[in-house]
């Protein structure tokens, strides 16, 4: 008899996350792995420039892919990717991260704004084909891909000498900063009520209709998209005026009180909720940062990355993965992969800040890679595994996009 159930590579076109998921994890395992390698001498090159883009367009790019591939197609009612359309994008982004890796950083930024101009065309398609309207929220994930493309096209044009430093510099913080910051805003605040409970089926279904409401929320999130990409503008012209640290923290700190009623919530609190608001914390308290050191942005810098966008990372595509193959139920449970890989993530967070204090600096930049690396992999190790098998309930789309369609 032949398997009734649907093949892997068949569940992909519909569902890129379970591609990209694990290519990310390991493209992110690789990046971090290179500062215990360059330490012990078995790289001879500083890392730096690889390290980053290894994190940024292999590992965090992975998941913001597989994630809006999945998703928004369904938020949208629109269809699903197609297979050509899928395998071209997947080419594209192991084409850069290879490139990066054989220290070819210019040729892979140009394969990388490729690959961002070709996901593009694939959502906005869907977009033009909509049945329903976007979280208002998704506003900052626009903001998120056009820093994402903008980004390196700035960074490889100053690097011709075609544009200023400045201008140069703030593709750079376009790319490795705001090309995340603004998606992890906008989605955190779609998916984190529904984490902690905090809205109903009502309330979700008027984020989904062009009332008044969804105008003001887009409203507020586009003037907030605004502030922020000041913020990196300043930062970029202007890097030892404090200005643009006030202005990134007090408007993401002011957008997600606004979005997420936090004050509605009850505990006691589950692990991936918990994780989630750890995530945001820990992202609070690495934008506060440098506004009472501010000779250690870059300290500040890698609790957010560490602490914020890692485990907020891990968070999500928890839920993601969880939610659609079958095993949804598991989300209201103790996850103790997830509670390990929060608190190495955290602890590796300060570790790696402590590190730019200590003149043992590569002693603990190692153990914040180290903890960076065991949490992946124990993340990884019970997660990913759950990517090959679909919701056998044979409705491959989310919890709360299910409850919206059924009202």
């Amino acid at each position: 008899m032949s398997d009734p159930r649907p093949s892997f590579l068949s569940l992909c076109p519909a569902e890129p996350f379970r591609i990209f998921f694990p290519l990310a994890t390991l493209l992110g395992i690789s990046g971090v792995s290179l500062w215990p390698l360059f330490f012990s001498g078995l790289h001879k090159f500083y890392p730096g420039q690889m390290h980053a883009r290894l994190m940024t367009e292999g590992f965090l790019a992975g998941f913001i892919l597989g994630f809006l591939g999945t998703a928004l197609p369904r938020l949208l009612s629109a269809p699903p990717l197609r297979r050509g359309e899928l395998w071209t994008l997947m080419t594209l982004y192991l084409a850069a991260a290879g490139l990066h890796i054989g220290q070819q950083s210019r040729a892979g930024d140009i394969v990388f704004i490729v690959l961002m101009l070709c996901f593009g065309a694939c959502m906005i398609a869907r977009v033009r084909g909509r049945a329903e309207l976007p979280p208002p929220g998704f506003v900052l994930v626009a903001f998120g891909f056009l820093s994402g493309l903008l980004g390196p096209v700035l960074w490889l044009c100053g690097g011709q000498g075609w544009v200023p430093g400045s201008v140069m510099m703030f593709g750079s913080i376009l790319l490795n900063q705001a090309f995340v910051l603004f998606p992890l805003l906008g989605i955190g605040t779609f998916l984190l009520p529904r984490f902690l409970r905090l809205r109903d089926v009502r309330t979700m279904a008027e984020e989904r209709t062009a009332s008044t409401g969804w105008w003001l929320r887009a409203a507020f999130s586009f003037a907030t998209g605004l502030a922020l990409l000041g913020s990196f503008w300043l930062e970029a012209t202007r890097p030892a005026a404090p200005a643009a640290n006030w202005l990134r923290t007090l408007a993401a700190i002011v957008y997600l009180a606004a979005m997420v009623p936090f004050h509605r919530q009850s505990l006691p609190l589950r692990t991936a909720p918990l994780a989630a608001q750890l995530a945001l914390l820990a992202l609070a308290v690495g934008l506060i940062f440098p506004l009472f050191w501010p000779a250690q942005r870059i300290a500040g810098l890698h609790i957010v990355f560490l602490g914020g966008f890692s485990l907020i990372t891990f968070t999500v595509a928890t839920r993601v993965v969880l939610g659609h193959s079958g095993n949804e139920a598991l989300f209201e449970t103790r996850l103790p992969s997830l509670q390990i890989a929060t608190v190495l993530l955290l602890a590796g967070a300060a570790l790696r800040a402590f590190g730019d204090f200590s003149p043992e600096r590569p002693h603990w930049l190692n153990a914040a890679s180290y903890a960076w690396m065991l949490a992946a992999g124990v993340w990884g190790f019970s997660v990913l595994p759950k990517v090959r098998f679909a919701d056998p309930a044979g409705d491959l789309s989310c919890s709360a996009h299910r409850e919206l369609r059924s009202k």
